[in-house]
């Protein structure tokens, strides 16, 4: 798709975007709110642009992992985002990236690309790109790339300086934006055990429960606390006791799925959130408390609740997994008086 812009429109143009930016970036709390931003504005604002990419920089592992595709005509293209490249077939990429402060114009046809990166340039549809480093508090984080899919030109000094222009002023925001995330994350996950805090699971569970209702589909949370997790604090002290509660924590990731959630809601208090499942709840529950024996010594108790139909309030949910891991204590002590 080939657009034509008379300079007045150009001007207008760059204008539009810088005045929108400067509106819309620091109103934008995620990462890839503001990538998503950027990506879409250089493409829309920059005539030869049909796609632009912007991509995270991981040195220690000397790869990119793609944030953001914005491309014409299609828009924010979702299912490129998380792909990773390594930087092995891209050395002028991670040396741009290492120095921080240049830019690459770069073509298809460029003698330095190996067979394997023509393949891949030819799949994407690339003829020629502008790449500069996404630069926070000066260090890459990052590399823009502005994309023409139509043709092998060089591109303009003043199309690599607006896009310059954009990219210095995105490191802000972005800035921003992580520090905002990494607070959220401080919120909502439990410092010592890296699970999800009480405030995180409630956000997660009224989610899980909303879906739940609209699939008709099976949900169970199981409440687990430590039995004499108090006499562990008193007898061995505090630091043993947060070494107890991060095993735990470690067995639950383990014997959790990928669609499973695991929270520390207080104290020696742990939830388990169950999605899809409805009568193998109890044997799940039982599952855990086995394996957390055999592989720390601890001992846990535990009561299930499964979600009722239009069940969509988290605390009634999680009241009554407590009530039945109450009962699941009472029931232990009784054993104990009787033997």
């Amino acid at each position: 798709m080939t657009r034509r812009f008379t300079q007045g429109d150009r001007n207008r143009r760059e204008l539009e975007v810088l005045h929108r930016l400067a509106v819309e970036l620091p109103r934008t709390l995620t990462v890839t709110g503001v990538t998503d931003l950027l990506a879409e504005h250089l493409v829309l604002a920059t005539q030869r642009a049909g796609e632009c990419t912007i991509s995270s920089w991981d040195a220690g592992l000397d790869q990119l992992t793609i944030m953001s595709v914005y491309e014409l005509g299609s828009g924010i293209a979702e299912d490129q985002r998380g792909e990773q490249f390594a930087l092995e077939d891209w050395p002028h990429s991670r040396a741009m990236l290492a120095e921080g402060t240049a830019y690459g114009e770069y073509r298809r046809d460029d003698p330095v690309w190996n067979q394997r990166v023509r393949d891949q340039l030819d799949e994407w549809g690339w003829k020629t790109w502008i790449a500069l480093p996404l630069v926070v508090e000066a260090r890459s984080v990052g590399l823009i790339e502005v994309v023409d899919h139509q043709t092998d030109e060089r591109w303009s000094p003043h199309d690599i300086a607006f896009c310059q222009t954009i990219a210095s002023q995105a490191a802000m925001a972005v800035r921003s934006a992580q520090l905002h995330e990494g607070l959220r994350r401080q919120v909502l996950h439990d410092q010592l055990t890296g699970l999800l805090s009480h405030r995180g699971l409630h956000e997660q569970l009224e989610a899980i429960l909303v879906a739940a209702n609209a699939g008709r589909d099976e949900l169970s949370v199981v409440a687990f606390d430590l039995d004499d997790f108090r006499a562990v604090n008193d007898r061995d002290g505090h630091a043993a006791g947060d070494l107890v509660l991060r095993r735990v924590a470690d067995v639950l990731r383990e014997e959790s799925r990928d669609c499973d959630i695991a929270a520390r809601i207080g104290g020696d208090e742990f939830l388990l959130v169950l999605p899809g499942v409805g009568g193998d709840g109890p044997a799940i529950a039982d599952r855990v408390v086995s394996r957390m024996a055999e592989r720390t010594g601890v001992s846990l108790s535990a009561g299930v609740a499964r979600a009722q139909p239009q069940e969509l309030d988290a605390r009634v949910l999680i009241d009554r997994a407590q009530s039945a891991l109450l009962e699941s204590r009472r029931s232990k002590g009784r054993r104990r008086r009787s033997a």
